[in-house]
């Protein structure tokens, strides 16, 4: 029997002080006999205390099945791809606290996917919006003038009809309104033209906010353009850029002493021409396979191409000397002691008409794309160059 043994104490110590009192009767004896009765009656049994010991025990038992519960989200650090969140947990048991940083991610939104958007798209898609209203609404404008001018003109030219017909009026009145009629068309022609201008505006603003960007992935060692179909089909080339400090030679009508220009840090432009990068059915790029140096040169001779990184590199000599021309460097792929070295190297793809002249340079200014990022990467494990981002 599960009894309080404070309460039965605390009678047995009151019937000690009746006795001492020599005030010991039947009828407190009574009292107390009938208190300890009622006590042990009201006790709960061994069975109730074991059903509610046994409900407990498998209640921590369920708990210590899943002990961790989430106990707070919120958002981490960030790159140029994805937004991380923060994962806080909470032990049901023991009350500890774990903080797992940049655990959960949230790509970022494309054309191909939703997902988050960046504080720059979200204002270049609030300026668009905002610079399209303000044309529509001069657009409205311009319309209603050239209404109103309408409506002038055509009450001019009833009036010049009746002062014809009436012999009273003189002929410096009709001269006023003729001269009149001409101004009146002279602003109507200027309300047209501005018309049409900001037409253009508004049709060259749509036709931007309606091209679609582009994305790059790897997929089976392929580096494959999202959207590529959009670009080809309307006439555009894919061009290469790679990351790099150059300082072009000058031209020797300009610079008879032969020096070289200011050092330009940026996106360059690998060749330069329409065939030396394909994109396959699939969306996949293909690089040619000539030598860097021959990227820029008009070959009459069949070209062909690889999906292979190495050929985009560019790599020079073998084993420990092999070295990568990156603009006014020279990147070794090993250290000095003979071990090879993990290198990532940056290039981007994007369109752009073809000048289809050797002195023109395609610049990311010319390109009517956006600049898709990836990275080849040289393994020193395998000693070859992959495709990643």
């Amino acid at each position: 029997m599960a009894i309080n043994t404070s309460t039965i104490t605390q009678l047995i110590s009151d019937f000690r002080a009746l006795s001492q009192k020599d005030s010991i009767s039947p009828e407190s004896l009574g009292v107390l006999l009938q208190k300890l009765a009622d006590l042990i009656n009201s006790a709960a049994s061994d069975a109730d205390y074991k059903a509610i010991y046994d409900a407990f025990q498998k209640l921590v038992a369920n708990i210590a099945a899943v002990p961790t519960a989430l106990y707070k989200l919120e958002q981490g650090s960030a790159d140029r791809n994805d937004i991380l969140m923060n994962v806080t947990t909470s032990h049901l048991i023991n009350g500890v606290t774990m903080v797992l940083k940049d655990s959960l991610f949230i790509r970022q939104a494309t054309t191909e996917r939703a997902g988050a958007m960046r504080a720059q798209q979200v204002s270049d898609l609030n300026s668009t919006r905002t610079g399209l209203a303000a044309l529509q609404k001069s657009h409205t404008e311009l319309a209603s003038k050239v209404s109103s001018l309408e409506t002038t003109i055509s009450e001019n030219g009833e009036l010049l009809a009746r002062v014809a017909d009436e012999s009273n009026y003189c002929s410096e009145g009709i001269a006023d309104l003729t001269e009149n009629l001409q101004v009146t068309n002279d602003d109507l022609a200027a309300t047209q033209k501005s018309v049409e201008e900001n037409a253009r505006g508004i049709t060259s603003i749509k036709a931007k906010t309606d091209c679609p960007r582009i994305a790059v992935e790897v997929v089976d060692g392929k580096l494959r353009v999202y959207n590529a179909s959009y670009y080809t089909k309307n006439g555009y080339y894919p061009f290469v850029f790679r990351f790099t400090s150059k300082r072009n030679r000058c031209t020797l009508e300009n610079y008879p002493d032969r020096k070289r220009g200011a050092k330009n840090k940026g996106w360059h432009v690998i060749g330069g021409l329409p065939n030396d990068v394909k994109i396959d059915s699939n969306g996949c790029v293909m690089f040619r396979t000539s030598p860097l140096e021959d990227w820029h040169h008009l070959e009459n001779n069949l070209i062909s191409h690889s999906y292979e990184a190495k050929y985009v590199v560019g790599a020079k000599g073998s084993d420990e000397k092999m070295y990568i021309p990156w603009g006014k460097k020279k990147v070794r792929v090993s250290s000095n002691h003979g071990t090879y070295l993990m290198r990532r190297f940056r290039f981007a793809i994007g369109f752009a008409k073809s000048f289809n002249n050797v002195f023109a340079t395609i610049t990311p200014a010319h390109l009517v794309s956006n600049l898709a990022e990836f990275s080849v990467i040289f393994d020193p494990c395998t000693k070859e160059f992959h495709l990643g981002k």
